[in-house]
């Protein structure tokens, strides 16, 4: 009868230190809360720069096809602004000049259309001489029609270190980096 007797009260005692007291969660609920406010901050940081190099990803990419369609095709291809302007933050358009008359219209052959970007972002660019900045024009040997492109693909903050400058050279070599400081292109407004 002892031994069921002790069995007992052990069985008891586990069942009595199962589970957590109130004070317990509203402890680890804190906590858990203080995570949150401190982690909140670094986690949109990581977002914005994500897509800030999505973006930059994004232009990179339209640049090399339309320079690799250029010499595939043997006749002019460009990326064009479609807000026809030096801010290429409502998108942009790599086209075909399929009649060879040196416009890129829509009634030409559309190989790809990069949507705008969300409000806070933003990409800019200028010319490094001759020519518009709404067009970056490659020639069928890959080179492009100016001397070079600068663009920049704006951080949401406008911070020149956190945003991402491309550079297309007159050979149609297509690089990038981080840091906008020293680029001819417009500099990236804060709210962009």
């Amino acid at each position: 009868m002892a031994f069921l007797y002790g069995r007992d009260r052990r069985l008891r005692g586990l069942k009595a230190e199962r589970g957590f007291t109130l004070l317990e969660i509203f402890i680890a609920m804190a906590v858990l809360a203080i995570g949150v406010v401190v982690a909140l901050p670094m986690f949109r940081n990581v977002i914005r720069s994500t897509t800030v190099s999505n973006q930059t990803n994004d232009l990179i990419t339209s640049l090399s096809t339309a320079r690799a369609e250029a010499v595939r095709r043997g006749l002019q291809v460009a990326v064009v602004s479609i807000s026809g302007g030096s801010n290429w933050s409502t998108g942009w358009r790599v086209i075909a000049d399929i009649n060879r008359d040196g416009n890129f219209l829509a009634t030409d052959d559309i190989v790809s259309t990069s949507p705008a970007l969300a409000a806070q972002y933003g990409v800019f660019v200028r010319t490094t001489g001759g020519g518009t900045d709404s067009q970056v024009i490659f020639a069928i040997n890959g080179a492009i029609t100016n001397t070079g492109f600068d663009m920049n693909v704006c951080y949401p903050t406008g911070e020149a270190t956190k945003s991402r400058r491309v550079r297309v050279r007159a050979s149609g070599a297509v690089s990038s980096h981080k840091d906008t400081t020293g680029s001819t292109a417009a500099a990236c407004p804060a709210g962009t």
